[in-house]
């Protein structure tokens, strides 16, 4: 942060964040739409899927610029991709304040943003990425014998194990005691990603967080129209995400106030 400006590097933060963001809405759609990820080459309009400038990839301009509706042929553009990158940006900027401009950034960043695609997805389709959830565990074990902040490797391996391995148990018990499915098998991918970036340590302010959240978030699925209450789905990937990305962010403050 000394070599450049403090507000340089915020601002190649957010252009950082909004690119992210408009590559993470590309993969949710095409992922959702069962479409190849990386083919055709680019962003496109879902409508009349003609390939976008540059201009148009940042979606939250383009959305500004033009009302909301694709350039060449009017249709409208979903809130959704104006939502994943406001997130994005929030993203991005947080975690430049937390981590400033170092290698930790860089990695959260990106993890970060995973989390942030997985959890629409998750709220879509019930369903989460192996890429996102195998592949981001993947990162974080690897970042974690490089990085100086975080978790260690032998710790962040544990906690990938432990994270992994609780949710396996809890899917398995309800399984047996409902004759049903309770956790999906992709929470228990996740809780490896999850417990990799945050360790041992940090997987019971995460959960906890998780499932104070899940359980406000729940009460839209109980409320909303053509669900039968609180029989109907809830998805859990995206409230655990948030409990890791606000550990993330406020780590120490969080595990002052666990051990207090």
């Amino acid at each position: 942060m000394d070599t450049i400006p403090t507000w340089a590097f915020y601002l190649a933060a957010s252009v950082a964040g909004l690119e992210l963001g408009g590559l993470a809405t590309i993969f949710i759609q095409r992922w959702i739409d069962e479409k190849p990820i990386c083919k055709p080459g680019g962003s496109r309009c879902p409508d009349c899927n003609t390939k976008l400038s540059f201009r148009d990839t940042i979606q939250l301009v383009s959305f500004l610029l033009l009302k909301g509706r694709c350039r060449h042929c009017g249709a409208a553009i979903g809130p959704q991709y104006l939502l994943v990158e406001l997130s994005c940006l929030a993203w991005a900027l947080a975690s430049a304040y937390t981590y400033g401009l170092s290698p930790e950034w860089g990695v959260y960043l990106v993890l970060g943003i995973m989390l942030i695609a997985g959890s629409f997805i998750d709220f879509e389709t019930f369903l989460l990425p192996d890429r996102i959830t195998l592949g981001g565990a993947a990162v974080a074990l690897a970042a974690s014998f490089v990085l100086r902040e975080g978790p260690t490797w032998q710790d962040a391996l544990l906690g990938a194990a432990v994270g992994a391995g609780l949710f396996w148990v809890l899917q398995q018990l309800y399984r047996l005691w409902r004759k049903q499915e309770g956790l999906g098998t992709g929470d228990v991918k996740l809780m490896a990603m999850i417990g990799a970036m945050v360790g041992l340590g940090g997987l019971p302010p995460t959960i906890l967080v998780g499932s104070l959240t899940g359980a406000l978030g729940s009460i839209y699925y109980i409320i909303r129209p053509g669900k039968d209450g609180i029989r109907g789905r809830v998805p859990y990937g995206p409230f655990l995400s948030l409990g890791c990305m606000l550990y993330l962010l406020y780590g120490p403050e969080i595990m002052r106030w666990w051990n207090s």
